[in-house]
């Protein structure tokens, strides 16, 4: 394909996205303006998680201020350096912050790498993940995947009670040569839709089909979809991270968006969503009373037996760094969880409950000089999906101008607002340029 066209195509799609306001992941940088100080403040965050083993932040902003466009730019910012990363947008039904096995679906589900380019297909999960655990002795070892006796009784020297078994018998079945295709496909859908969170079968009968193929290599347990549950997901989400971390990866980065749903649910469920708010902040930076603003026995409930003995976040033992790091030393998961809120009352009080007040940022406003740079580099787009279009230059300082005061009378409102108005304001300089002098008129008339 010709690379003008190429580019011209691209550029067209970019816009058509950008008319719904919305802009592509792909040109998330490229379009981002204002936000130096979320994405410094994101920097050293992603920092302190590689360094120290965690890290957890909560953004407030408005409708349409740009908290979603500014967790995927920190997704593209963490892929780039090294960092698994994950993306739940809450709601009330399928990802309802009360239950927390179905946020952790999701996050498993929306999972992302950063050496796995993208792709349209069906979503890659955990399989990834362990399969090249497999390929690693010194992340079977550190897990205990491959020490003798009931994975219960290894937990403090590193064993975890889901991940280690899931590897145990990961690797018994890598290493049995006589099984048939169909009975390998089998035991892997068991062990990851188990893993993974989705529908199946229960835990009796995952036990008793894989002790019958690949004898005993631990117990399966359970992974219910019990509201009290979030501390159990939290220490599943830190051993995952501990283990991207002993395969090389920097850790896991946790995008966990409109979580003022919390406002919709009912008094009771309110109360298992600040368990899960709170479950993934001490998943994410550990049990440490002068970052924590709860109090840890708050997150006493749920399983039972030794369910009830794990923490919310995986007791890491201080070993060897990640693959790309030999001489580091870490005992975090390096696990950075974001949380974005629109403010209101019920969302905020359970927020701080969770978060350390240090770790809450607004979103700044953007400023005058910030529209003005965004209506440049709509511009620059417009052109390069529209060669053909003549505009008169003038008209786009015009509309600098004309942006800075609708969205100083209230005419426009957000960022999100101020980026379709751009476009359609450009499609009506290309179209109707002689009418443009009356428009910019009319529209100045509305502030002025």
């Amino acid at each position: 394909m010709n690379k003008n066209l190429e580019t011209s195509i691209r550029a067209s799609r970019t816009l058509e996205a950008m008319r719904l306001g919305v802009v592509p992941s792909a040109s998330l940088d490229a379009y981002t303006v204002g936000r130096e100080a979320e994405v410094a403040l994101v920097q050293s965050d992603l920092t302190r998680a590689t360094e120290n083993g965690g890290a957890v932040r909560a953004f407030l902003g408005g409708y349409g201020a740009g908290k979603t466009h500014l967790l995927e730019l920190i997704g593209q910012h963490a892929l780039r350096q090294n960092y698994l990363v994950s993306h739940v947008v809450l709601n009330p039904e399928e990802t309802a912050p009360s239950h927390p096995k179905r946020v952790y679906r999701e996050l498993i589900h929306s999972l992302q790498y950063p050496d796995l380019p993208d792709s349209d297909g069906p979503a890659r999960g955990l399989q990834p993940l362990f399969e090249r655990a497999l390929n690693a002795p010194a992340a079977l070892d550190a897990f205990q995947a491959n020490a003798k006796g009931q994975v219960r009784n290894n937990l403090e020297s590193g064993a975890h009670l889901y991940i280690t078994t899931a590897l145990r018998y990961l690797k018994r079945l890598a290493d049995t040569e006589d099984l048939n295709r169909e009975t390998q496909e089998h035991i892997l859908r068991l062990l990851f839709d188990w893993l993974e969170g989705h529908p199946t079968i229960s835990t009796t009968e995952i036990n008793e089909d894989l002790r019958g193929v690949l004898g005993n290599r631990g117990h399966i347990f359970s992974m219910k979809d019990y509201r009290p549950w979030a501390r159990i997901y939290g220490y599943l989400l830190s051993g995952l991270s501990a283990m991207a971390r002993q395969l090389g990866y920097n850790g896991w980065v946790i995008l966990v968006d409109e979580a003022e749903f919390y406002s919709l649910l009912s008094s009771e469920n309110r109360e298992y969503a600040r368990n899960l708010f709170k479950a993934l902040t001490w998943a994410s930076v550990g049990n440490d009373d002068d970052i924590l603003p709860f109090d840890p026995s708050e997150l006493s409930l749920g399983g039972s037996g030794i369910l009830q003995d794990l923490p919310p976040q995986y007791p890491m033992p201080t070993s060897a760094g990640p693959a790309n790091s030999d001489a580091a030393i870490f005992a975090g998961p390096g696990l950075y969880t974001v949380f974005a809120m629109t403010p209101n009352t019920e969302g905020l009080e359970a927020l701080g409950e969770a978060v350390p007040a240090s770790a809450i940022a607004e979103l700044n406003p953007l400023k005058l000089e910030d529209y003005q740079a965004l209506v440049e580099r709509v511009f620059t787009y417009y052109r390069r999906a529209r060669p053909e279009s003549i505009i008169d230059e003038r008209v786009v300082g015009a509309l600098g101008k004309v942006v800075a005061g609708l969205l100083g009378s209230g005419y426009v409102e957000n960022p999100r607002q101020a980026m379709k108005f751009i476009v359609e304001f450009l499609d009506l300089a290309t179209h109707r340029p002689h009418d443009m002098k009356r428009v910019v008129q009319d529209l100045r008339g509305l502030y002025a």
